[in-house]
C-alpha cells in the first residue's frame, strides 16, 4: 500500500493521462466537435492522446531519477502503452456495442508512444541543471516583461508628454516595478503550490503569447469588454484568426516558456527566504512608486489603455471583472409595464440587424464607389444618420433591442412585442442578442433543413420564404427579426456569394489585408454590395404583399475598421475607438400611406417633435413600437421617427 501511494505521488500526471484514455475509450457515444470536419481527425486524437500521455510519463520519470533504466522505460513508457492500447481496440470490438476497434487506431496510437518516446530521450539529452526558486522567478520575471509588455511600454513612451530625461525615467520605473511583481508573483504562487504553479505559468506563457499576437495584429486592448467578447465568440467565428502565423508566434513565445516552466528543477528553499524576497519587493515598489507621484494622473488617464496592455494582468484582473459583473446581473430580464394593440389592420416589419456594418462604406452616404446600386436608386427610402451605443455584437445589439441605455437587462422589443399579441419570428446567422423568449427561433443551420438548396452560410437564407411565413401568420401584428453576419470579419470573402466579388483581387482575411489593405476593402466592399442585394429584395417582397402595411429597418450593431491607423475589425472601448467603428447605417422603408416621418433637424439639440441629427440605436424599439400600433407605458415617443397616428 506504501509503494502504491508513492507510485501515484511520484507519476500523477501519467496516472491521469492513462485514466483518461479509458474512460474516453469505452464512453458508449463521443459528442459532436468543431473538427469532426478535419480529415483523419480521429487518428490524429489518438496520436496526440497516446503521444502526450508517453511524453508525460517520460517527464514525470526525468524528474524523479537521475540516471535512465532502459529496461523499465522501454517496458512501461513504450511497450506498456502500446499493448494498453491493443487491448482497448479489442475491448472496443467485443465488450461495447456502440464503438468499434480498428488497426488503423492501433498504428496511430503506436506512431503516437514512439514520438513521445524521442521526445523523452531529447528531454533527458538537453535536461535543465537545477537552479533556485530565486532564478528560477527572475528569469520568468524577464521573460514575462521581454515576450509579453513590449506594447506597453511602447505606448507609454508615445504618449507621455514628459520631457526626454523625465520619458527615461518613468520608463525605467516602470519596467522596475513590473519586474519586481512578476518576480515576487512568481516566487509566491511556486513556492506555496508548486507543481500547480508550474502549470499556472505554463498556461499563463499561452495565453500571455495569444494575447500579444492579438494586440499587435488587430491593435486590440484587452479590457472586460474584449474578454467578454471571447467568451461570446463561437468558433465558427474564432476558427476565421487561425493561420499558421498565430501558431507559430504561439509556439516560439508561448510553448517554449510553457515547457521552461514546466521542465526547469528548482531547489524551493526555506519559508525564511519567501518572507525576505516578498517584503524587499513590496518595499521596492512603493520606493518607486512614491518617487513617480507625479505621474498619478497621467496614468489615471490611460487606465483603460494601460491596464488593457499590461500581462499577465490584462485577461486576469478583466475575467474576474467579467465573472463579477456577471453574477451581479438579475437573473431574469426586467418585465416592461403591459401594453396592448389598438387597432387590427394587417402589418408586418422586419428589423434588419446588421453585423460589422459601417457607414463610410455605404454610397447611401456618399461613398465613392457604388455598394448601393439598387437601394440608391429607391426614393422611397430613408436614410439616417446614426451611431452605436458600443463597438461589439452583445452591447450592439442590445441596444437596438431595448427601451433605453442601461446596463440593466429590461424585456427586450422582440420578448415584449411577443408577449403583448404580435407574431414574432427570429432569424439568425449570428449570436451575441439577449435572451430571446419567443416561440420562433430559427438559425441558419435550422432553415438550411427547410430550404436545402440554400447555402447557410450566406444571409441569403434567412429572406427564404418570408413572404409565405408572414401571409400564413394567423395574426394582423408581425414582426420578423434577422440577425446578420454579412460582413463579419476577419474573412469578408467568404460573407457572400461569388457573383457578388465585384471588387477584385479580395484578401482571404484580415492578416492578409494587413500587406494588402485595398484587397482587404475590396472584400469588405463586397458585403455591402451583397447587403444591398438582400435589402432590396427585402423591400420588393414587402411591396408584393397586399392587404399588408409594411416596413423595412435596417440597423447595424456597430462599425469596423479596415486599416486606419493600423486598426481592424472591431471591439476598441468606445472612448478609444475611431469613428468608422460606431459610425453606422440606419435605413428606413415603409410601405405608402403607412407612417409619416419625422422632420430631421439640423441640429443634434433638435426643436421639439423633430429628429436630432444623428440618431442612436435606442430609436427602434420606440418606433417599431409604434408601426405595430402597441400603446404602451413603455413608449417614448421622443425616440420614435414616426409621427403618431393621433397626430
Amino acid at each position: 500500500m506504501q509503494k502504491a501511494r508513492h507510485f501515484v505521488r511520484k507519476y500523477p500526471l501519467s496516472l491521469l493521462c492513462i485514466a483518461l484514455i479509458w474512460v474516453l475509450s469505452l464512453t458508449p457515444f463521443f459528442p459532436e466537435t468543431p473538427f469532426d470536419h478535419v480529415k483523419f481527425i480521429d487518428k490524429w486524437t489518438h496520436f496526440v492522446m497516446y503521444g502526450g500521455t508517453c511524453s508525460v510519463i517520460w517527464w514525470e520519470y526525468l524528474r524523479n531519477h537521475q540516471r535512465l533504466d532502459g529496461e523499465k522505460l522501454f517496458f512501461y513508457a513504450w511497450l506498456g502503452p502500446v499493448l494498453m492500447s491493443g487491448l482497448l481496440e479489442l475491448m472496443q470490438e467485443y465488450c461495447t456495442t456502440t464503438r468499434n476497434g480498428d488497426w488503423l487506431d492501433l498504428a496511430a496510437n503506436t506512431l503516437g508512444v514512439t514520438l513521445g518516446s524521442v521526445i523523452g530521450l531529447l528531454l533527458h539529452h538537453f535536461r535543465f541543471r537545477t537552479i533556485s526558486l530565486f532564478a528560477f522567478s527572475c528569469i520568468v520575471s524577464i521573460g514575462t516583461l521581454l515576450l509579453y509588455n513590449i506594447p506597453f511600454f511602447n505606448y507609454v513612451a508615445s504618449n507621455t508628454n514628459e520631457s526626454f530625461g523625465g520619458r527615461i525615467f518613468l520608463l525605467a520605473s516602470l519596467v522596475a516595478i513590473m519586474l519586481v511583481l512578476n518576480f515576487m508573483m512568481t516566487y509566491l504562487v511556486m513556492f506555496l503550490t508548486r507543481m500547480v504553479g508550474r502549470i499556472l505559468l505554463a498556461i499563463l506563457a499561452i495565453i500571455n503569447a495569444t494575447a500579444v499576437y492579438f494586440i499587435l495584429t488587430y491593435s486590440v486592448m484587452i479590457d472586460q469588454t474584449t474578454v467578454e467578447n471571447v467568451f461570446n465568440t463561437r468558433y465558427s467565428e474564432a476558427s476565421g484568426f487561425f493561420s499558421w502565423a498565430l501558431w507559430l508566434f504561439i509556439l516560439a513565445c508561448g510553448v517554449l516558456p510553457a515547457l521552461y516552466c514546466l521542465l526547469q528543477p528548482v531547489v524551493y528553499g526555506k519559508a525564511k527566504k519567501l518572507g525576505i524576497c516578498c517584503g524587499a519587493s513590496l518595499l521596492i515598489v512603493l520606493v518607486i512608486a512614491a518617487a513617480n507621484i507625479s505621474q498619478t494622473l497621467w496614468i489615471s488617464q490611460h487606465d483603460t489603455e494601460l491596464g488593457g496592455l499590461l500581462q499577465p494582468w490584462s485577461y486576469v484582473v478583466n475575467t474576474v471583472r467579467m465573472v463579477s459583473s456577471q453574477h451581479d446581473e438579475q437573473a431574469e430580464e426586467i418585465r416592461l409595464p403591459d401594453g396592448h394593440i389598438t387597432d387590427n389592420e394587417k402589418t408586418a416589419v422586419v428589423l434588419v440587424i446588421g453585423e460589422s456594418a459601417r457607414k463610410a462604406n455605404f454610397q447611401l452616404y456618399g461613398y465613392g464607389r457604388d455598394t448601393n446600386p439598387l437601394l440608391a436608386k429607391r426614393k422611397d427610402l430613408k436614410v439616417y444618420e446614426a451611431t452605436s451605443c458600443a463597438t461589439y455584437t452583445t452591447a450592439g445589439s442590445k441596444a437596438i433591442l431595448e427601451p433605453k441605455n442601461t446596463d440593466d437587462l429590461y424585456e427586450v422589443l422582440p420578448n415584449y412585442a411577443f408577449r403583448t399579441g404580435v407574431d414574432v419570428s427570429w432569424r439568425t446567422s449570428n449570436w451575441g442578442e439577449p435572451p430571446i423568449h419567443i416561440d420562433e427561433y430559427l438559425t441558419n443551420e435550422q432553415l438550411g433543413t427547410l430550404y436545402p438548396d440554400e447555402n447557410i452560410y450566406h444571409d441569403g437564407i434567412l429572406i427564404k420564404g418570408l413572404r409565405e411565413r408572414i401571409e400564413s401568420s394567423k395574426k394582423n401584428k408581425v414582426l420578423i427579426v434577422l440577425h446578420t453576419s454579412t460582413s463579419h470579419g476577419p474573412k469578408y470573402a467568404d460573407k457572400y456569394p461569388k457573383e457578388f466579388e465585384v471588387y477584385k483581387p479580395v484578401a482571404k482575411n484580415v492578416e492578409e489585408g494587413e500587406k494588402h489593405v485595398d484587397r482587404l476593402v475590396n472584400a469588405y466592399d463586397n458585403t455591402i454590395l451583397y447587403t444591398d442585394f438582400l435589402l432590396d429584395s427585402l423591400i420588393n417582397t414587402r411591396r408584393s404583399l397586399e392587404d399588408w402595411h409594411s416596413a423595412m429597418i435596417f440597423i447595424s450593431d456597430h462599425g469596423e475598421s479596415l486599416g486606419e491607423n493600423k486598426m481592424f475589425m472591431h471591439g476598441l472601448p468606445m472612448k478609444m475607438a475611431p469613428k468608422v467603428q460606431y459610425e453606422i447605417p440606419f435605413l428606413v422603408w415603409t410601405s405608402e400611406h403607412f407612417r409619416r416621418y419625422k422632420r430631421s433637424s439640423a441640429k443634434q439639440e433638435a426643436p421639439s417633435g423633430q429628429l436630432p441629427a444623428v440618431l442612436e440605436q435606442h430609436y427602434i424599439f420606440h418606433s417599431i413600437l409604434n408601426l405595430l400600433s402597441i400603446q404602451s407605458p413603455a413608449y417614448n415617443k421622443d425616440y420614435d421617427i414616426f409621427e403618431l397616428e393621433a397626430e
